[in-house]
């Protein structure tokens, strides 16, 4: 279901579709790299009470395996939730459309699963609340994403999808750099309201930007399904999943699982290896340095995949990527991790702007959501591989100081690479070089 009226989606049209993505990325991001981090660190270091399946997890030497099991429970529930409601949402009807209702309930309960996390006492609680609140942000992130390739024109979704990275970067940037400076302030038997506020900021940002992508996709479906009533019918029952859909997803599960390790273990690596004073703090600032490369990297990746076509932008970022973190291995104080990691962020602009397009091509008409739902499990997949890299990197660290980090940034560099080649033989279905040509 497509409009194809490229008039209708200029630029501003596409950042208002995207806006929830802020909202989401951001709040996702702000939590994975800023707030969890710090209250798992809190929870170990002031001795709570943290037992879980009868361990014992009052220890400073298991952080980076307790905020791995965190993110990793919380992901397996996504994984489950999102590809069954992508299904669904394909064939919902009501006055809202297909898909923002689940949005709107996405928003909705996880500001309201925030205030449970925040008051969480110890590990469990902690736990617990985290995994409820994946499981409903992944009712309102499922549909959301499968919008591009609903709506937009197929010779506009490279744009479309460096507008979408553009608004996820940018949620990323702001939420994290607001919640890293508000939490450096947080201390869980003190300063306790920092939390609140930082909760506050992240839980608002997702009501105003479901809002925003609400007000533009509402009427814009209405008016495909008055132009076409019989849309839904046909579409269902002539479309099937791309051919090459499983290289696709196992390449983006490679590289996604790349993306996530510095998100997930860098509040450590700058504790434990940079050694700066005020881990949470510095990671806000590089984490805003690095989104405003990734920002600046976005739309011409969008530009050129629509041109040259979204394969080969995937290549040229992967590549850059895996250098870039080869390189930060060999990185001496905060300013050369700084440089390092944003001319890598750059890449991994590259990366996410045009492996989105390509999975909106790839992307069967009709079945958006259920193809979107399996593109979010391969996500979910290689950011939950890398939450599973936390024993790894502890038991590196016991042997030998920093070694763990070592090779958590070479491992990365050869996931991008080896993602790289395993998207090599994967080809856009013929109906959607025609379909391009048509709406061009």
């Amino acid at each position: 279901m497509q409009d194809n009226s490229n008039s209708q989606w200029g630029n501003l049209a596409l950042l208002r579709l995207g806006a929830f993505g802020f909202g989401l990325t951001g709040f996702i991001l702000a939590m994975d790299t800023v707030i969890l981090p710090v209250l798992v660190l809190g929870l170990v270091r002031e001795g709570a009470e943290n037992t879980f399946l009868g361990l014992d997890l009052v220890r400073e030497g298991a952080k980076n395996t307790l905020l791995g099991l965190l993110g990793l429970s919380g992901l397996l529930v996504a994984a489950l939730v999102q590809p069954v409601v992508g299904w669904y949402s394909d064939r919902t009807r009501s006055p809202l459309g297909r898909r923002v209702p689940y949005m709107l309930w996405g928003c909705i309960s996880v500001s309201l699963g925030l205030v449970g996390l925040a008051a969480a006492t110890n590990y469990l609680s902690l736990f617990v609340m985290w995994v409820l609140i994946q499981a409903n942000a992944s009712i309102g992130f499922g549909p959301f994403q499968a919008l591009i390739r609903d709506l937009v024109p197929i010779n506009r979704i490279g744009v479309a999808s460096s507008l979408k990275i553009l608004a996820d970067a940018s949620g990323g940037v702001v939420l994290i750099a607001l919640t890293g400076t508000l939490m450096g302030r947080f201390t869980i038997d003190g300063a306790s309201y920092w939390l609140w506020i930082a909760l506050g900021v992240v839980g608002a940002s997702l009501i105003v930007t479901a809002a925003i992508s609400s007000s533009i996709v509402v009427p814009r479906e209405r008016a495909v399904q008055a132009a076409d009533q019989d849309i839904w019918h046909r579409l269902r029952s002539t479309t099937r999943l791309h051919p090459q859909l499983t290289w696709f997803l196992l390449s983006r599960y490679l590289m996604i699982a790349a993306i996530f390790v510095f998100p997930t273990y860098g509040l450590f690596f700058l504790d434990d290896v940079v050694q700066v004073s005020n881990p949470a703090q510095t990671l806000g600032i590089m984490i805003a340095a690095v989104g405003g490369a990734v920002v600046l990297s976005v739309y011409p990746a969008g530009w050129l995949s629509d041109r040259i076509g979204h394969k080969p932008v995937v290549l040229m970022g992967a590549i850059g990527a895996a250098l870039g973190l080869a390189a930060m291995t060999q990185a001496v104080g905060p300013n050369q991790v700084l440089f390092i990691a944003s001319l890598t962020g750059a890449a991994v602009g590259v990366v996410l702007t045009a492996n989105w397009a390509l999975a909106n091509q790839l992307g069967a008409a009709g079945r958006e959501g259920q193809h979107i739902g399996l593109v979010s499990l391969a996500t979910i997949g290689g950011a939950a591989t890398a939450k599973l890299m936390g024993p790894g990197v502890d038991l590196l660290n016991l042997a030998s100081p920093g070694s763990g980090y070592t090779a958590l940034l070479l491992g990365a560099a050869l996931l991008f690479l080896l993602g790289a080649l395993v998207l090599l033989p994967v080809r856009p279905h013929p109906a959607d070089s025609a379909q391009k040509r048509a709406s061009g």
